[in-house]
């Protein structure tokens, strides 16, 4: 139990470096070459490593996050500046709509024409406040400064990302999810993150959303650790503390700056940014004194030194360093073999393997999108509810004011020239783009529904698209199966990887391979997408066409059974199988019924002229009196006798 009490102690072939700090060997065991101890890097080095996929993804990352959010957080995100030195937004701003330096001389020194000062700067670099522009700010603070701040604050947030999520996963998750392991994984699936998640829920609304919508989500699975005070000496303890079980929690892809993979694609070295709980955070200033929150004259980098934190991880150990890598505030060893954290893919990029594409990246730029038209269209209808007023120049005054007579009356001048007066009247900008961008709105909602398999394609309805609540249960009810059935398995390979290093950790080494063909995870793979009345009329509509059966037996048993996989979608190939030779076993025996009764009919009339020529029968005549008159004697007076 010795490695369980070295929590700062480095450990052995670990030293100091020239300048007296500790340092880290940065190759993993089993490499082709090992640094030497006087080439070891140090902690300020490791803190400033950065992966190049990081560097290109990370901005991506924080917005598609933010577009599954929605919310304040949505309208207040910001990107970077743009080259005036204002935040980037998700709303895009006019060249016309930027501020006036003139009227806000302190522009481009904090947020939103805000006069900073030190305090500022802080709050600048946090991006939280009450001051208009920051997170946690009123969006109407600055609606009154210009068209672009009244835009932002009036527009609502559109959650075209959540929506499709949700509907998703709720398809998915509606069926039970099979999973079979050893005793101590099973165990596991019941808490897996040491506050009584079950596998199912912490799937359901943690793991398997941000994997969807970011395309890639790392996933830590180590021992907990030991409670403020108490001393692990013995196994005893470990087991009296609960040391050791396996607790998971997940690491956004924008948090894992810089990692290096050895050829199975896992971690041999990476490096994680942390946070502190803000409720523990305390400021301090270069001196380590403590910053009043309140007092403008603390440092704005002060924060940081407190706040963020990175660990370095091994195959040996993890390693807590300070922001700026000169302490060490922990150091871990591990026995797992391995660095007890797995990135899940879900969409692997070929380019870079390790980063994977978000299913709904494109559903994310039509929110985008139709948020900044919304925007457009808001400030469009205001200025048709306010039009200009236009007169002759002669009222207007070099302060902006305009005469006005008794009764807030506006008077009239005469024209010298013609005699008549000039009147006013309002100047109203044409409707026609209001009604584009209304339209372009309905056409963004119909590629979003289209793209989610929301949606009934164009046509299936006459004259225009029909958008339905939730998946479309029918002429796309094929895509909708395909689209299911590829995120479910996705997520039954997600959970497999998370059960084998959840293993890992529980026995302090890699399972091995008859452990892991004891592991089970089954994903539902056939969803009803298809409404109760339509697949009743369905299946009528196929019990007529069996009724009917027999006459083209090889052609009619092909198409019902292409008919029964349109209908029952994602079944497996056995039990297409089976539902092929039920189809042919009654084909078939509905044609050997029709053979069958065309052989015992007896042959009869066919025509009109065969039953004229035959004699008939004796009943046929027993109206008639052969010796009696006919019409045709008693209208000519003859008598019917020879």
């Amino acid at each position: 139990m010795d490695w369980l009490r070295r929590k700062t102690a480095p450990p052995p072939g670990r030293g100091t470096g020239l300048d007296g700090r500790p340092v880290v060997d940065s190759d993993a065991p089993g490499s082709r070459r090992r640094r030497s101890s006087a080439t070891e890097v140090d902690g300020k080095l490791i803190v400033q490593r950065r992966h190049i996929d990081w560097v290109e993804h990370q901005v991506r990352w924080r917005w598609l996050l933010d577009s599954f959010e929605g919310g304040e957080r949505y309208r207040n995100a910001t990107y970077g500046p743009d080259r005036r030195g204002l935040p980037i937004r998700n709303l895009f701003r006019h060249k016309r709509e930027y501020p006036d330096p003139q009227t806000f001389p302190n522009l481009y020194q904090g947020f939103a024409g805000y006069v900073g000062s030190a305090m500022g700067a802080q709050m600048q670099d946090t991006g939280y406040g009450s001051y208009p522009g920051m997170i946690g700010a009123d969006p109407g603070a600055t609606a009154q400064d210009d068209d672009y701040e009244y835009r932002r604050s009036r527009t609502p947030i559109p959650e075209f990302v959540a929506e499709a999520v949700e509907v998703h996963l709720g398809k998915i998750f509606d069926q039970e999810v099979h999973r079979a392991g050893p005793d101590d994984l099973v165990a596991w699936w019941r808490d897996v993150d040491g506050r009584g998640t079950p596998i199912d829920d912490w799937m359901r609304e943690t793991v398997a959303p941000l994997l969807l919508v970011l395309g890639c989500l790392d996933v830590c699975l180590d021992h907990p650790q030991a409670p403020p005070g108490e001393s692990v000496e013995t196994r005893a303890d470990e087991l009296r503390l609960g040391l050791d079980r396996c607790v998971a929690s997940y690491i956004l892809p924008q948090n894992m700056v810089w990692w290096r993979l050895d050829a199975a694609g896992r971690y041999r070295e990476c490096l994680v940014r942390e946070f502190i709980d803000p409720s523990d955070r305390v400021d301090h200033d270069e001196d380590g004194n403590a910053i009043d929150p309140e007092d403008p004259g603390g440092a704005g980098e002060a924060w940081r030194r407190d706040y963020v934190r990175y660990r370095f991880w091994t195959v040996e150990e993890s390693i807590l360093l300070s922001y700026e890598g000169d302490r060490i505030l922990e150091r871990m060893p591990h026995r797992f073999g391995r660095v007890p954290i797995i990135r899940l893919v879900e969409t692997p990029r070929h380019r870079t393997p390790n980063i994977g594409k978000s299913r709904y990246e494109g559903i994310a730029e039509y929110q985008r999108e139709y948020y900044n038209r919304d925007s457009e269209l808001i400030l469009s209808d205001t200025l048709q509810a306010h039009p200009f007023l236009s007169g002759a120049e002669d009222f207007c005054k070099a302060d902006n004011t305009l005469s006005i007579g008794p009764g807030y009356v506006l008077p009239k001048k005469k024209n010298p020239e013609s005699g008549a007066y000039e009147g006013w009247e309002f100047v109203s900008p044409p409707k026609d783009p209001a009604e584009s961008l209304r339209k372009n709105k309905q056409d963004i909602i119909d590629l979003k529904d289209r793209r989610a398999c929301l949606l009934k394609p164009a046509g299936s309805v006459q004259g225009s698209t029909t958008a339905q609540s939730g998946i479309s249960k029918q002429l796309d009810a094929v895509a909708g199966q395909k689209l299911l059935a590829s995120i479910a398995k996705s997520l039954a390979k997600a959970e497999r990887q998370l059960a084998e290093y959840a293993l890992l950790v529980l026995r302090d080494g890699p399972p091995d391979a008859e452990t892991r063909e004891q592991i089970r995870v089954v994903y539902p793979a056939r969803f009803e997408l298809f409404a109760a009345p339509e697949m009743t009329s369905n299946l009528l509509q196929l019990q007529q066409a069996l009724a009917g059966a027999g006459e083209a037996p090889d052609t009619e048993r092909e198409v019902l059974q292409s008919i029964v996989r349109q209908l029952l979608l994602g079944l497996s190939d056995a039990d297409y199988a089976r539902l092929d030779a039920e189809i042919e076993r009654t084909v078939d025996a509905k044609a050997r019924t029709k053979e069958r009764a065309r052989a015992l009919d007896a042959p009869g009339i066919t025509s009109a002229v065969e039953a004229l020529e035959g004699g008939g029968s004796a009943e046929q005549a027993a109206g008639e009196d052969p010796l009696g008159q006919t019409g045709g004697t008693m209208v000519g007076g003859m008598t019917g006798e020879a």
